[in-house]
């Protein structure tokens, strides 16, 4: 069976059908107030369509394998995504400081975060940026990728209709984007990447959930920017010019 060449254009028609699923479903069904009180309201069958959905392009794609489905090459590389890692669990219990929701939400929660962080390093890691490598350098096709993936997170605001919070969680995206492109090139592998994703977003939300409860401020998304400069600045480390012969060719 002859298999689909994802191209540019294509890859960015698949983003806005990723987009709707993510988005568009809520909206049409009353959304919630919050981003928050969206992943803690109920599995979220919108973002486990889009994750279904990239994943699926990607399989039938005919260079699957450069997208980064498979395990860490060399495995030991799986090593270069323990620092964000490790930053990711301290930023969780920076957000459980103050008491964490019932065990019942973190269960829902835990399901969501982790079902929007495979969805979106499917879409923005494996999907985007394979297809924009294909048509420009290393740093273009990075800081393209990551682009999107702030803007995207920008949509957040017109579901919620919570601009200003969509506005920091966008710039912070985009911050987070170089990192997670610069571990997804160097581990040839979107899971490890995956993983730190669904740790800090189920940070970032159960910190909004719980100051939510107590009427305080939550540390995390007034800090967010800051936050998410070592990882940026990690990307970057990774990205040096003389580590790029590792994985300058996608195969």
């Amino acid at each position: 069976m002859k298999r689909l060449h994802l191209t540019l254009p294509l890859a960015l028609a698949a983003l806005l059908v990723w987009l709707f699923l993510t988005a568009g479903l809520g909206s049409l069904s009353g959304g919630a107030p919050s981003l928050a009180a969206s992943v803690a309201g109920g599995v979220g069958i919108g973002w486990a369509l889009a994750a279904l959905f990239a994943l699926l392009l990607l399989l039938i794609s005919e260079r699957r394998a450069d997208a980064g489905l498979g395990a860490p090459r060399p495995w030991r590389a799986f090593l270069l995504a323990l620092p964000p890692l490790l930053y990711a669990l301290l930023m969780l219990l920076v957000a459980w400081a103050g008491g964490w929701p019932p065990a019942n939400v973190l269960l829902i929660v835990a399901c969501n975060t982790a079902l929007v962080a495979v969805s979106e390093e499917l879409m923005f890691r494996a999907l985007l940026l394979r297809s924009l490598l294909e048509r420009h350098a290393l740093w273009p096709a990075v800081l393209m990728s990551s682009a999107l993936f702030g803007a995207a997170h920008a949509v957040n605001g017109l579901a919620s209709g919570d601009l200003g919070g969509a506005s920091w969680q966008a710039l912070a995206a985009f911050l987070q984007g170089l990192g997670y492109a610069a571990i997804r090139l160097r581990t040839r592998s979107v899971w490890p990447m995956a993983l730190v994703h669904g740790v800090w977003d189920f940070a970032l939300v159960t910190s909004l959930l719980t100051t939510a409860g107590t009427g305080e401020g939550s540390v995390l998304p007034f800090a967010a920017l800051l936050a998410v400069l070592p990882l940026c600045l990690y990307g970057v480390y990774l990205l040096r010019a003389s580590q790029r012969a590792a994985f300058q060719s996608p195969n």
